[in-house]
């Protein structure tokens, strides 16, 4: 019993870290792959140290045998490396894991010829007082070894646009390496197995979190394709053709009546480009997008007449964008930001590279919020937020709403490594 209240209180901050790490592997059930599996045995050592360093206080209590102390350190210091080169297989990609153990194999024959009393690297007097042996820089060195290489793939990942993972790494390696050369000038004292548990805690928290991140959009992706073959089952039912033939053949008959004709051809052209786009592929060039844009914008001249005015200012059109994401803002930017003023007003929209990718602009000259009821406005929040949805979850850009005293604009900034050319 008064080895455990030792242990526990000796060790609390380990016992607390481990508890935790419990509760997280707990919460997370769902999330079971080999690199979970092999941080739970990593944090499994480190509280088998704790409980190794507790038996040299029972060995001094008790008067146990000097070979005792011999075994216990042998297996510390064999812990702490296996600990490091379990987080080099799991936080960095390598194919060749056998020359990466290699020297810790050796460094194990080494502790396994100590344990018989050589004192190659550390050894017990008979009143079981520590000292060093001539090779004793071997753990702190083979520990700095294994932390060098995570510090240089955890660079490498952040070179390559895995910033997030490889700052972890760095802090993860950065805290273990302080804490070794405090331990090595003796201005910490048994501090090495905490800062290990902490460290795994602190990674395995990461991934716990980027899993949750992957299954969120994976669940967007999902939707999107729900609602995709949704759209395409609707217009397998309604039969686009036969629709689109009807209203040729209803265009035929007002001939004598150049408005409606004019109109009747409007509406087949924003039919059939909404159903190309809802029918096809889900990403699409701005290009073609605005013709989907042109044909509603055409609908909607012939409601308003003169008082929707449209500018443009387009430098670019050669790049990616989900279909119909353009075409919701144009629509929110006339309806309720032009639409609801006597007076009408302009529709802008601009398309421009900037540094990194691209920006797609769409701004009215009105308030955005004159005489808009409450479905209204309910109705544009969830436009605005399925396009913002689709966007990331396509993984083409952010959608910002900047709202003024003058006009709402709408901006989609799209990453040139993300939206892509044609």
């Amino acid at each position: 019993m008064r080895f455990i209240i030792s242990l526990f209180t000796e060790n609390y901050l380990t016992v607390m870290i481990l508890a935790a790490f419990c509760v997280l592997l707990l919460a997370n059930r769902a999330e079971r792959s080999v690199r979970s599996t092999l941080i739970g045995f990593a944090m499994l050592l480190t509280f088998g140290i704790a409980v190794l360093d507790e038996t040299e206080e029972w060995c001094d209590l008790y008067q146990k045998p000097v070979w005792i102390l011999y075994i216990k350190s042998a297996l510390v210091y064999t812990i702490y490396p296996l600990i490091l080169l379990l987080e080099t297989f799991v936080s960095i990609p390598i194919k060749k894991r056998i020359f990466f153990s290699i020297p810790l194999i050796f460094y194990m024959i080494l502790l396994g010829i100590n344990a018989f009393g050589v004192d190659l690297i550390y050894g017990y007097g008979l009143d079981h007082s520590y000292h060093g042996g001539p090779f004793n820089f071997l753990p702190p060195l083979l520990i700095l070894f294994y932390e060098l290489i995570i510090i240089t793939g955890a660079i490498r990942m952040v070179r390559n646009g895995n910033r997030q993972h490889g700052v972890i790494l760095l802090l993860i390696a950065f805290i273990t390496i302080i804490t070794v050369v405090l331990e090595i000038i003796d201005a910490v004292d048994n501090l090495t197995d905490e800062i290990c548990a902490l460290g795994l805690l602190i990674y395995f928290w990461y991934l716990t979190a980027d899993y949750q991140k992957k299954v969120q959009e994976q669940l967007y992706q999902s939707r999107l394709e729900a609602e995709h073959n949704k759209n395409k089952m609707l217009m397998a039912q309604i039969q686009p053709h036969f629709i689109n033939n009807s209203l040729m053949a209803l265009r035929a008959r007002c001939r004598h009546d150049p408005e409606i004709y004019e109109s009747i051809t409007k509406f087949s052209k924003y039919l059939r480009s909404h159903f190309d786009a809802l029918g096809g592929s889900p990403l699409i060039t701005f290009e073609k997008e605005m013709e989907n844009v042109e044909a509603y914008l055409d609908l909607e001249r012939d409601n308003y007449g003169e008082l929707l005015q449209v500018e443009y200012e387009i430098e670019c059109d050669q790049f990616l964008v989900p279909s119909l994401s353009v075409q919701p803002l144009v629509e929110n930017a006339v309806r309720h930001g032009i639409g609801t003023y006597e007076e009408g007003g302009t529709v802008y929209i601009k398309a421009v590279r900037q540094d990194g990718g691209y920006c797609i602009e769409i701004r009215d000259d009105g308030s955005g919020q004159s005489g808009i009821t409450a479905q209204q406005k309910k109705r544009k929040g969830v436009g605005i937020e399925n396009v913002r949805a689709r966007l990331r979850s396509m993984g083409c850009g952010e959608l910002e709403i900047i709202s003024g005293d003058h006009g709402t604009t709408a901006r989609i900034t799209i990453p040139e490594n993300r939206g892509g050319t044609q």
